[in-house]
């Protein structure tokens, strides 16, 4: 059996950043990943939707100057060209990955890993202990309990596309939905979202996410909310949704169904259960330091973990966090003040620190910043419908506690509001900087 300091589950941010800073201090550590190096971000998900969302912001920018100087009417995307050049942002990339990891001196395993008892792993043939146990798993789509969820397709599946259906349908109205779509719809798809609540991206403010639907609304993506699905068919060539729509049922038809809708950790709930180790649908329940609650020889980091945030920063930062605590226990904590997060829609919509709920519930005296910014210069010279922004000023400290924004450049602008909330700068040295003009970072100012 092979002895380790560490066993690192999982090869993606937040375990590679685990695995590396323990191997750089010289604790023998082995990393164990059965997707590829590199995880979810670079191979799956931000990098290569990324190259997908790029194309489609630059139609919508394109579409939104038509009748004002660009003749825009028949744009559209070369999906073969558009996939060749994305696959090549993934190509080769797990391999790189695993050789840097091999390079620091971490023992790497292509497996699927297996939690046994007695503190034991197994990756394949190989079964291996450690004093320490990292869970770095991830996420994966949670089930879909209807007939004919057979039919549904992965997020993988839409990332990987060579060729585009006619149509599509996205189940749920997160993250994955709200961005395909934006995709899709670009590239001339008949698109259609299926939400079952009234409210879509629960992590962002409800004001501008009830913006965001009109604004994909008048791009042309079909959003049905309030809405369940009681069964999947295939007809032919062509997959049948039936749905409950405000108490009436109706039939949608698509040539592609792909899972928006929620996901859970990927982990052996049984198995942890008896190391006393808690996994709920939100993750495995882990402290500041990010271990796990009643067994101090695991902890976990990433998506996995019951932690605020599903992000590859907060994941780097978590698996960091983790590294230092396993070299030194108590050594660190997690600190999530200012985290930006986005949705890159066209146009994106960010959210830094505090939503407005969770500011009144902390008893913070308020003062609350709302503008339509379609009407500021720098949107309407791209011909934009839909920008706006809510920020959250706590009076009493004179410090910014949270940033909403909608529009074209929203994810850079997060950037500037996640640093003054970490800074915790006050407000009144914040319109102090002499901004660039004209750039969206200038109505920073304004925004306060």
């Amino acid at each position: 059996m092979k002895k380790y300091d560490v066993i690192v589950i999982g090869a993606g941010p937040a375990g590679g950043a685990c695995a590396s800073t323990c191997a750089k201090e010289g604790l023998k550590v082995a990393m164990i990943e059965s997707y590829g190096f590199g995880g979810t971000c670079p191979l799956r998900g931000c990098n290569p939707k990324k190259v997908l969302t790029g194309a489609a912001d630059i139609v919508a920018l394109a579409r939104g100057m038509t009748d004002k100087g660009l003749m825009a009417d028949n744009l559209s995307i070369n999906w073969e060209d558009l996939a060749a050049f994305r696959d090549s942002f993934v190509s080769g990339k797990k391999e790189k990955i695993q050789e840097a990891y091999a390079g620091l001196g971490i023992d790497t395993f292509n497996a699927q890993a297996v939690v046994l008892d007695d503190y034991q792993v197994q990756a394949g043939e190989d079964i291996m202990t450690a004093q320490t146990i990292v869970l770095a798993s991830g996420i994966k789509p949670a089930p879909i309990n209807v007939p004919g969820a057979e039919y549904i397709s992965t997020s993988d599946d839409f990332l990987s596309l060579e060729k585009l259906p006619d149509s599509i349908v996205f189940i749920g109205g997160g993250f994955i939905s709200f961005e395909f779509a934006s995709i899709a719809v670009r590239a001339g798809l008949k698109t259609t979202i299926i939400h079952r609540s009234a409210q879509v991206l629960k992590q962002f403010d409800p004001d501008l996410t009830a913006e965001l639907v009109e604004a994909m609304r008048d791009a042309g993506v079909t959003i049905n909310l309030n809405t369940d699905i009681k069964s999947i068919t295939r007809d032919k060539q062509k997959i049948k949704i039936q749905i409950m729509e405000n108490g009436k049922t109706s039939t949608i038809d698509a040539h592609m169904v792909v899972h928006g809708a929620g996901r859970i950790p990927d982990v052996d709930k049984h198995t942890l259960e008896k190391y006393s180790i808690n996994v709920s649908s939100v993750g495995v329940e882990v402290d500041e330091h990010m271990r796990c609650k009643n067994n101090d020889r695991f902890f976990a980091v990433g998506d996995v973990a019951s932690t605020p945030f599903a992000l590859t920063p907060t994941g780097d930062m978590e698996g960091r966090v983790a590294a230092s605590n396993i070299i030194k226990p108590g050594s660190s904590a997690v600190d999530y003040t200012g985290t930006a997060s986005a949705v890159y829609t066209a146009p994106p919509l960010c959210a830094v620190g505090l939503l407005e709920k969770q500011a009144r519930e902390a008893g913070i005296n308020l003062r609350i910043v709302r503008e339509n910014m379609a009407q500021w210069f720098s949107w309407t010279h791209l011909g934009q419908k839909f920008a706006g922004c809510k920020i959250l000023i706590d009076e009493d400290r004179d410090v910014i506690v949270g940033a909403h924004i909608l529009g074209a450049g929203a994810e850079e602008m997060s950037n500037l509001f996640a640093m003054a909330i970490r800074m915790q700068t006050p407000v009144k040295e914040l319109k102090k900087v002499l901004w660039a003009y004209p750039t969206k970072g200038y109505y920073f100012k304004y925004m306060i």
